[in-house]
């Protein structure tokens, strides 16, 4: 049983899409900053989005070299509804991802799920210097996800589900935004709330809940750092830092979240991306080893 998990993937012509521990509760503050109208223009709303849909099939029919019929599917949704008016800014995203991979035939196949993603979030900040480098900021973040989450080989019991997890996160802080490739955002007091709604992951005290509830409250000091800068012509670094401890419960055992995602250019048609994320959270287990049993009593069942 591990409490630490490093993932690292390189990707070739598409750009990763990651799921978070931590939630993203001010991403849609960069996103209001830039993406907002500029205070002179005639309409304050500023409305985009964008979309993706893919599928992909691969069949093997006396093939010596050997394979596996395969079948895979991939959608998501980028909705962005931001607001500027004088020293008011208000940004709204909505990020909705979903993809599956069926791996061989008929009553043996395989079902995957590639990415599960409902992510909710707003953010309004109020001017505090003229400088417009220091606001102060109001930030909401919520994410779930659709479909039951398996540890593979296993598909039989489902340790998570939609709203098992939940995660909804509220706070005030202080915004420094010295550069439009870096800003630091700080919150004295965050509330961080998770839902395992679901009786059977209830029960076994997933995620941090205690055995038995289906509603765990923290309450403690956020920062959130962010870096997106352009090395050179053809390189880009973008890189996201999140902390969090709980001012009732074990105060100073910091939970981590970062991601770090490195872009390389190789020319029009061709692109390469590294992306590592860690994410170190005490009070959710992994069980690393789908053989490896769960634990003899409920509340120390580890997922």
């Amino acid at each position: 049983m591990r409490k630490f998990i490093f993932f690292v993937a390189v990707f070739i012509f598409s750009s990763p899409l990651f799921a978070q521990e931590i939630g993203k509760v001010v991403k849609a503050k960069d996103v209001a900053l830039t993406g907002a109208p500029a205070d002179t223009a005639p309409k304050h709303w500023l409305v985009q989005g964008t979309g993706s849909l893919s599928f992909s099939q691969a069949a093997f029919s006396n093939w010596a070299a050997g394979g596996q019929n395969s079948i895979g599917f991939t959608a998501f949704i980028n909705l962005k509804a931001n607001y500027r008016k004088g020293k008011n800014v208000w940004g709204n995203t909505i990020d909705i991802g979903y993809g599956f991979q069926i791996q061989g035939k008929a009553k043996n196949a395989i079902f995957n799920k590639t990415n599960d993603k409902i992510e909710l979030t707003s953010a309004y900040g109020y001017d505090l210097h003229p400088n417009k480098k220091w606001d102060l900021t109001v930030l909401v973040n919520f994410r779930t996800q659709f479909a039951n989450g398996y540890n593979y080989p296993n598909d039989s019991i489902p340790i998570s589900k939609f709203m098992s997890p939940g995660y909804l996160v509220a706070g005030i802080g202080i915004t420094y935004a010295p550069a439009k490739w870096f800003y630091l955002y700080i919150s004295p007091v965050s509330g961080r709330f998770t839902f395992v709604i679901d009786d059977t992951l209830s029960k076994h005290g997933s995620f941090g809940v205690d055995a038995g509830k289906k509603l765990r409250v923290e309450m403690g000091p956020y920062l959130r750092t962010d870096l997106n800068k352009d090395l050179s012509k053809t390189i880009n670094l973008s890189t996201t830092l999140e902390l969090f401890t709980d001012y009732f419960k074990d105060f100073g055992n910091i939970d981590v979240n970062w991601s770090l995602l490195l872009t390389m250019k190789v020319n029009k048609w061709l692109a390469a991306s590294i992306a590592t994320q860690l994410i170190y959270d005490n009070d959710v287990m992994i069980q690393t080893d789908p053989t490896e049993p769960a634990g003899p009593e409920p509340s120390s069942r580890n997922f």
